[in-house]
């Protein structure tokens, strides 16, 4: 900070601590956009939280969430704003990913969940309808429902999921992302999904890891690293590219497809290098079939 931001900020602290909001709000909302520092950040959220403009406190809490969770007050404050704004599923993403305070906090959670259903029984009826209804349409307007679905109280939430990882006409990339967010939103129910290969498996989203949590995935991407060097930093690019976009595709059955890493990997630069692959072997068919699904994704993309 300059020396006339150091005063902006110490006028703005000083209006903080004499609980003056209003004034506080429109001096670090200023300030904010001037400079990239967390205090200011979360002194910004915390006047803008008090003076219920809860809309664009949620925009800069979106920058400088991590910041919020190291006070319990202020930890309260975020997920009141999240609430606030119906983000039911978020809020209770953030709050499973906590060491502490979960119960507490939670209770924020589920007092707006109740609050919702009660009062805006319409549009909470709309956004299921639009939730359930998701596979219609095309990737992109698939994943802005899925956003949407957000506002949605988790027992809906988990409902509709459960329709649209049946559905074979959800796409794969927004069933692999349900899942992983169910993952994280530590849910016990068993849920089925329709997966790549036109069968139906079963899972218990709490016991699976995130996608990125995978052991495979990080050995693959080591795999990569050891395989091109160097030599090769462009190909190692699309390998990582093309590799993460096939684990998206495949999860939440990302180990039982890839029964070895080395072949596969092998397999993926192989294919990156112009080669020509024989079919023969299964992971070589994955191989194929993902390439085509995601060439189709990049073309339409």
């Amino acid at each position: 900070m300059n020396e006339a931001q150091q005063d902006k900020y110490l006028q703005a602290k000083k209006l903080v601590d004499e609980e003056q909001w209003q004034d506080a709000s429109e001096i670090l909302e200023e300030l904010v956009t001037e400079v990239d520092d967390s205090e200011v950040g979360r002194l910004t959220i915390i006047a803008l939280y008090h003076t219920q403009q809860f809309t664009r406190a949620c925009t800069y809490l979106f920058e400088y969430l991590e910041v919020m969770f190291d006070d319990f007050t202020d930890a309260q404050i975020a997920i009141s704003i999240l609430v606030q704004n119906e983000l039911f599923v978020l809020a209770r993403q953030v709050i499973s990913s906590l060491s502490q305070w979960q119960d507490e906090l939670l209770s924020l959670v589920v007092a707006g969940e109740e609050k919702s259903r009660q009062e805006y029984q319409e549009t909470l009826q709309a956004r299921l309808r639009g939730f359930y209804h998701l596979g219609d349409y095309s990737l992109t307007e698939q994943q802005s429902r899925l956003q949407a679905a957000f506002k949605l109280p988790l027992n809906e939430f988990i409902t509709g999921s459960k329709f649209l990882l049946r559905d074979p006409y959800t796409h794969p990339l927004v069933k692999s992302s349900l899942v992983e967010l169910l993952c994280k939103l530590q849910v016990n129910d068993p849920v089925t999904i329709y997966w790549l290969d036109k069968t139906e498996y079963t899972v218990i989203p709490a016991d699976l890891l995130p996608l990125n949590g995978l052991p495979i995935v990080a050995e693959g991407k080591r795999l990569i690293s050891i395989k091109c060097g160097n030599q090769n930093p462009q190909t190692e690019r699309l390998a990582n590219q093309e590799f993460q976009l096939q684990v998206m595709f495949l999860y939440p059955r990302v180990e039982q497809t890839i029964v070895d890493i080395d072949e596969w990997i092998n397999i993926l630069i192989g294919r990156i290098e112009g080669k020509t692959i024989e079919e023969k072997s299964d992971t070589a068919k994955w191989q194929s079939r993902l390439g085509e699904q995601i060439d189709e994704l990049m073309e339409k993309h």
